[in-house]
């Protein structure tokens, strides 16, 4: 799969980035992590396994998410930092049962193998951390650059945004921060509400859809970092490096 031009995909680690991207006709397709519930770590793992374990059944087994059997994979389980904790069970596939549904599995198969296609493309990963305190917000761009890294081998340019929330009072104080660290996007929403629960305008956070399309503005607008700056620099500090030898 050759693309000579710009992807949007969603990476997790829940349905939102998916959502958000359909809702404002930038979709580019359905990932592996679009539709289940994951963390950076897991995607890493899958990632540098390139798949081969993901659909595997003898690594995968039932259990319960709030009230549902669900199938989980429990292979790619290895993980250092802190998220919500309904994404630290191993990779979830919320709406897929991939045991026992044939369709489900060969669904995801082909996803699996369209990521692998990924080619010679701009491509914009929208990573959506849940509402955490206890994250190493540090560890999370880190882990998030090695993925950016993995992609960059392949493709033109990778740019990578993390999107999280801070919680606010005062809804006056509602506000979109952007910030570049570590190689990553990074757009904070000050908001007055976690995006979850039974309210299905925060659960989608519709309810902020004014602050989502500054973000999506600024990202489409090119309104944000130069992709390849981090690039750039990694290659003067190899270059130096070999200097020093000579």
């Amino acid at each position: 799969m050759k693309h000579n031009h710009t992807l949007y995909l969603s990476f997790g680690e829940n349905c939102l980035p998916d959502n958000i991207l359909k809702r404002h006709g930038l979709k580019s397709f359905t990932t592996p992590y679009s539709h289940g519930r994951s963390n950076i770590e897991y995607i890493l793992q899958i990632e540098k396994d390139r798949f081969k374990h993901f659909l595997n059944p003898k690594c995968l087994r039932y259990e319960e998410s709030c009230g549902h059997r669900v199938p989980r994979l429990k292979i790619y389980n290895e993980i250092h930092n802190t998220y919500d904790k309904l994404h630290m069970n191993g990779f979830e596939f919320t709406h897929h049962n991939v045991i026992g549904n044939h369709e489900h599995r060969d669904a995801l198969k082909r996803r699996a193998k369209r990521m692998l296609k990924i080619r010679n493309c701009h491509l914009i990963i929208f990573y959506h951390h849940r509402y955490c305190l206890s994250t190493d917000f540090s560890q999370l761009l880190d882990d998030l650059n090695k993925l950016r890294l993995i992609y960059l081998k392949r493709c033109r340019a990778v740019d990578v945004v993390l999107f999280h929330q801070s919680l606010i009072k005062d809804p006056s104080d509602r506000k979109l921060e952007y910030s570049f660290a570590g190689g990553i996007h990074v757009f904070t929403f000050y908001t007055t509400k976690v995006w979850s629960g039974n309210d299905q305008d925060v659960f989608w956070a519709r309810v902020d859809d004014d602050l989502i399309q500054g973000m999506l503005n600024m990202i489409t607008n090119g309104q944000i970092h130069p992709t390849d700056i981090v690039h750039t620099s990694l290659i003067s500090q190899w270059l130096r490096h070999i200097f020093k030898r000579t």
